[in-house]
């Protein structure tokens, strides 16, 4: 009787949609800070990390300003955070935001509470990415179609988005 070799388990292909829509929640929540750790280089669906930043975060500087810290890691939960909103599974890459928040507290009172702080600014990252839905749709909507978007591109979008919505809500 011959024997029966099974075929290897089919690999999902990347979703392009939902690793767009992951990849804009991250560009969108940086660029929505405006801050210099979070000024991104670009956005790309492609290849690559999905989002580029131009400068990398200062440690020095995140301990030093609160503000920033928590706009460095509420950017970074971006993507994990709408990943699990949606039901997508997580991209690999990116900046690791407890990795972040670890290294920029210094107090070891701060330390201790790291769980209960990050679950404070995921919550936050939620509700940002709530606010901010209609500017990650259409951010979402440029890199299924162009594959990657520079920060002017991203930005220009963002000022589409934010039009629409001023324009209908009045």
């Amino acid at each position: 009787m011959p024997r029966l070799t099974p075929f290897p388990a089919p690999t999902a292909l990347p979703d392009l949609h939902g690793t767009a829509t992951l990849a804009a929640a991250e560009a969108v929540l940086a660029q929505l800070s405006g801050r210099a750790p979070l000024r991104i280089d670009s956005v790309s669906v492609t290849d690559g990390p999905l989002v580029r930043y131009a400068l990398a975060p200062d440690l020095d500087a995140m301990r030093a300003n609160r503000a920033l810290m928590e706009d460095v890691v509420i950017a970074a939960l971006a993507a994990p955070v709408a990943a699990r909103m949606l039901d997508l599974r997580q991209i690999a890459g990116g900046r690791d935001a407890r990795a972040l928040l670890d290294a920029a507290l210094t107090e070891p009172e701060e330390r201790e509470v790291l769980d209960a702080y990050l679950l404070v600014l995921t919550v936050r990252t939620r509700a940002l990415l709530r606010r901010a839905w209609a500017e990650i749709g259409v951010v979402a909507a440029g890199l299924r179609e162009h594959g990657t978007l520079d920060a002017q591109d991203v930005r220009h979008r963002m000022a589409c988005a934010q039009g629409i919505r001023g324009t209908l809500l009045n």
